[in-house]
């Protein structure tokens, strides 16, 4: 197999269809931690009078800083000691509750929706694939109408071996836990090739569904036979694209550090800290537009590798489906002879 022509065909094609840039965010959709940016203001004076000024000023500007009647506070607490316990309980259980039920809903939401990406993905990849170069890029309508056929039997897949992976980490915690202790770690990397493998099984058992319309457990037959007739190149393949997506991740989130560090310094250097609260602003600022690129980032590099895995499936057939008919050829040539 020709890994330069598969990695630069992926890359041509997500970049030419660009909706798939979308279903690559779908995609990625449950790999993405929701990311929460907090921050308070308050820089220490050089002066007692800046001091003043900043807490106690009277302009309208500063009344949003001004901390006036400290027994308020005080007060605050005492009325909260005074409620009930029975209230406290019934509050807390609801917020359980809520919590709870706003966890299984967006569960469901990004399985419903990262599934939709994966196909989508996948099936555009495909349909490329056996384009003409020159014909126009695929429109949305178009992948997720061919997608609808695999859609379900991907969905099931997806979610029964997410619920059979959690009866299993429940069963297998304790004993991995022990492994790894006992072992000084050396136990971890006896279970990678197995993680290795169950990473690729789900990959390409995802692949056959859509690309050869396979039932799942055809699907996954298909996918282990392809993983075993083909271990080296599909090893090289995932190296490459593990070890290329790790350094792009790092060189994106590197200069995280500095959006959210380097306006704190400035502010601090600069004022002497008096108005750090700019520097909170400005950060806040540079990091939601960061959050930003990073959800397309995320999107792009999914679409990409699942681009790539789709044509490296689809390489592995056709080069199965030949030797196929060589061997076809040779057992027909035999019998003539004979």
């Amino acid at each position: 197999m020709d890994y330069g022509e598969v990695l630069s065909k992926a890359w041509k094609i997500i970049w030419k269809n660009k909706i798939l840039w979308l279903f690559g965010i779908l995609a990625s959709c449950g790999a993405i931690n929701s990311m929460n940016n907090g921050g308070g203001g308050g820089g220490g004076a050089s002066g007692a009078s800046s001091q003043s000024n900043l807490w106690h000023g009277n302009g309208a500007g500063s009344n949003f800083l001004r901390v006036t009647q400290p027994g308020r506070f005080q007060r605050f607490f005492s009325d909260l000691a005074e409620v009930p316990v029975g209230v406290w309980i019934s509050i807390g259980i609801f917020a359980i509750l809520t919590i709870f039920v706003l966890a299984i809903l967006t569960a469901v939401l990004r399985l419903f929706l990262g599934t939709l990406g994966t196909v989508g993905v996948v099936k555009g990849t495909s349909m490329a694939d056996q384009l003409d170069p020159q014909e126009s890029p695929l429109s949305f309508g178009k992948i997720f109408r061919a997608s609808k056929p695999s859609y379900w039997k991907v969905l099931l897949f997806h979610l029964g071996y997410k619920v059979i992976g959690a009866i299993l980490l429940m069963l297998f915690f304790l004993p991995m836990i022990f492994l790894m202790v006992f072992t000084c770690g050396i136990g971890f990397l006896l279970l990678l090739p197995i993680f290795w493998i169950i990473h690729q099984m789900l990959i390409l058992t995802t692949v056959a569904i859509i690309e050869d319309k396979l039932p799942i457990f055809k699907a996954i037959d298909r996918a282990w036979q392809m993983i075993t007739a083909h271990l080296g190149q599909v090893l090289v393949m995932f190296l490459i694209l593990f070890i290329g997506r790790l350094i792009l991740t790092l060189l994106l989130i590197l200069p995280l550090i500095f959006v959210l560090i380097l306006p704190l310094l400035l502010s601090l250097l600069i004022t002497g800290g008096e108005i750090t609260i700019i520097g909170i602003i400005v950060s806040s600022v540079l990091f939601l537009g960061f959050v930003a690129i990073m959800v397309l980032f995320s999107g792009v590099i999914q679409a990409y590798i699942l681009a790539s895995w789709t044509l490296t499936y689809r390489r592995l057939a056709n080069k199965d489906e030949m030797a196929v008919q060589i061997l076809t050829r040779d057992d027909q040539g035999n019998l003539e002879a004979d």
